[in-house]
């Protein structure tokens, strides 16, 4: 049993949510919706949206059948205690390459925007050891450091409000023209883009508060998520002409480029360096579940050791995948394992918790 001292409030759970699910995906979603469903890209946002929801409420139904439990020990009460510990050895890897990922991509564009001359090996260190030190800590410390950062996500919006008065509507019209095959083509990309709830499955235990203040929190939270990153791809859509966005794989930072204020010369640096901030709680927050999970599975007290395994082995990953065209595969493959994770499983879990006829319910 988790201390109640050591638990976190439901309101601190929807700050911590907030900062996992918002990442480095926010620099090329427009750019990835656009090559997927063309200018009809902000619409499969909006469905991914819908789609995401629906798993939040799958995830949290599961979750609240065990309320004192998280995944690595109701998994082997559903399948078996070898099958168990096998997916939640492969939940485990998940976390940590998720982890890898954001990382290898966060290091892709501070390099080329930032320090191209510095080696990647050294801006990839520097982000591990500013992980560690928050990742080894307890759930209810990150999501405190996640409260208190979040002031940056208000200054990251109203950067990105700033080009949509400069914009075209006329770019997104007419609504629907790209085909419904184009825009569920595009679905795929923003619903990857939107991974991060499943942190619940884990933090549940975690969390002072009944079950269906859970679920408000984890709806609102994700609302905010999805209109973010629709703002974020509506501003880049009605910036950018068709046949612009086509060339420019991350548009939010060229975007941002073109404006200057009086006191700032460079707004995408000033971006960047809020981003930075960001993109590290997702990096954390995905560690911690993976280094919480491990210790669980392997019944370790000391989570402080199993957070530095993990964190050594996401950083030889990210800076492993150096290479562009590496990367790329890298993403594409996590992609398809990001929606197995993620949707279809809890859908099976679910599905196996009723057969079983489960009835503990929580809250």
């Amino acid at each position: 049993m988790i201390a109640e001292k050591n638990k976190i409030s439901v309101a601190q759970l929807g700050f911590f949510t907030v900062q996992t699910a918002i990442g480095e995906g926010a620099l090329t979603l427009p750019y990835n919706l656009h090559s997927k469903a063309s200018i009809d890209g902000w619409i499969s946002m909006l469905l991914a949206g819908l789609i995401t929801q629906i798993a939040v409420v799958l995830v949290w139904m599961v979750c609240r059948k065990y309320p004192g439990q998280m995944l690595v020990e109701i998994l082997p009460r559903l399948v078996g205690k070898l099958a168990g510990n096998l997916i939640s050895a492969l939940y485990i890897g998940y976390f940590m390459g998720i982890a890898s990922i954001v990382l290898m991509n966060y290091t892709r564009i501070i390099n080329a925007w930032i320090f191209p001359t510095t080696p990647k090996w050294v801006i990839v260190a520097l982000m591990a050891v500013t992980s560690y030190y928050l990742a080894k800590e307890r759930l209810r410390v990150i999501a405190r450091f996640d409260v208190m950062i979040s002031v940056l996500l208000l200054v990251l919006i109203v950067l990105v409000f700033f080009p949509i008065s400069e914009g075209n509507m006329l770019y997104i019209l007419p609504v629907g023209q790209s085909g419904m095959e184009n825009i569920w083509r595009g679905i795929k990309e923003a619903v990857i883009t939107l991974a991060g709830f499943e942190l619940l499955f884990v933090a549940y235990p975690h969390i002072k508060g009944n079950s269906k203040d859970i679920l408000k929190c984890m709806i609102l939270s994700y609302s905010f998520v999805i209109l973010f990153y629709l703002l974020v791809t509506l501003s880049c859509f009605i910036f950018y002409s068709p046949e612009e966005l086509k060339l420019i794989p991350e548009p939010v930072l060229y975007m941002l480029k073109t404006f200057s204020f009086r006191i700032v010369e460079r707004t995408d640096l000033l971006f960047l360096s809020i981003w930075v901030v960001i993109v590290m709680t997702s990096i954390v927050s995905y560690m911690f579940l993976a280094s919480v999970s491990l210790s669980k599975l392997l019944k370790v007290s000391n989570t402080s050791k199993v957070t530095l395994v993990v964190v050594v082995v996401c950083s030889v990953l990210a800076w492993y995948s150096h290479n562009y065209l590496l990367i790329q595969d890298v993403n594409n493959f996590f992609a398809d394992v990001t929606i197995v994770f993620i949707y279809i499983l809890p859908v099976l879990m679910l599905t196996v918790s009723g057969i079983r006829g489960r009835r503990k319910v929580g809250g």
